[in-house]
């Protein structure tokens, strides 16, 4: 691949450019269930709307370290959060107060405070070919 190579179309338009987002997911406290992870492009429905999520995966086995790529994302700001569905029912338990009973997570690991975390503080920027982020799961509400 040539660093100097013009990155634009014949007619000046810019090439679309792809990347890879390697998702590793840490500190499931078992091996139950399935990891449930939702890529996000804007803070529209993150992290919990997953409907509203650019793509959506997941992984049936967990162990101690999990790894989920999306393939063929376009460069730019993205998002991710992952959720420990131990049930295997395709949604997040809550509580009465709306705190998840099952382990939660999202890219960048801010800190939750009165709430989950926002697009912002999660957000990270795909502009070369891979991008590895690290998700720790997080078991609040029992």
């Amino acid at each position: 691949m040539n660093p100097f190579a013009d990155n634009s179309s014949s007619n000046g338009e810019q090439v679309n450019q792809t990347g890879r987002i390697l998702v590793r997911v840490l500190d499931a406290h078992n091996c139950t269930g399935d990891l449930g992870i939702a890529l996000f492009r804007d803070k529209h429905g993150f992290p919990g709307e997953t409907e509203h999520a650019f793509r959506k995966g997941g992984l049936h086995e967990i162990g101690e370290s999990n790894l989920y790529v999306f393939e063929e994302v376009p460069y730019g700001a993205y998002a991710v959060c992952v959720i420990h569905d131990e049930a295997c029912c395709g949604e997040l338990h809550k509580n009465f107060f709306g705190i998840p009973k099952e382990g939660v997570g999202t890219s960048n690991n801010p800190q939750f405070f009165l709430g989950p975390p926002s697009f912002d503080s999660a957000s990270f920027q795909l502009n070369s070919a891979e991008v590895e982020i690290e998700v720790h799961l997080k078991y609040l509400g029992g």
